[in-house]
Order: structure tokens, then C-alpha cells, then sequence
């Protein structure tokens, strides 16, 4: 890609609990772009990261923001 040309880009929040923060941020008035989402087999890599849990929105600028609780593969060390 070219210097000075944006692409796609989005923004990680780590939390512990993805269904109640979506439920709170919700209730707040935030937009998601679907319901919360558990990667299954096959569907992510590495496989060790199946159970991470995701959900998706945007800010008023329209940046992709995502809401995650990693597992395995996905998982940062403290």
C-alpha cells in the first residue's frame, strides 16, 4: 500500500465478558453492527483461538471498533 493511503484499519477493546459489555453499551445507545460472536472450529487460526468471542461497531467517524475476549491463540499474556 502506498504512504499517505488509509485502509482498512480497526480498533480492539480487550474485555473479560463480551455479551455483558455489549448489553451495557447497548443500553447506552451504542449501534453494534450484529450480535456477539464466538469464533467455532474451522473458523479462525489458529485453531487454539476458538472460543474468542467478538462483537462489532462504529464510531461517529465510522472506524471499525470491536469488542473481544481472546482465547488461546488470540490470548495476551498479563
Amino acid at each position: 500500500m502506498a504512504a499517505n493511503r488509509p485502509g482498512s484499519m480497526h480498533l480492539c477493546f480487550h474485555v473479560d465478558d463480551v455479551r455483558a459489555v455489549y448489553d451495557r453499551m447497548s443500553e447506552a445507545g451504542f449501534e453494534f453492527l450484529g450480535q456477539p460472536y464466538t469464533f467455532a472450529p474451522d473458523e479462525v487460526n489458529p485453531p487454539a483461538a476458538v472460543g474468542t468471542e467478538v462483537a462489532y461497531f462504529n464510531d461517529p467517524d465510522g472506524t471499525n471498533l470491536e469488542i473481544i475476549a481472546p482465547k488461546g491463540g488470540f490470548a495476551r499474556d498479563a
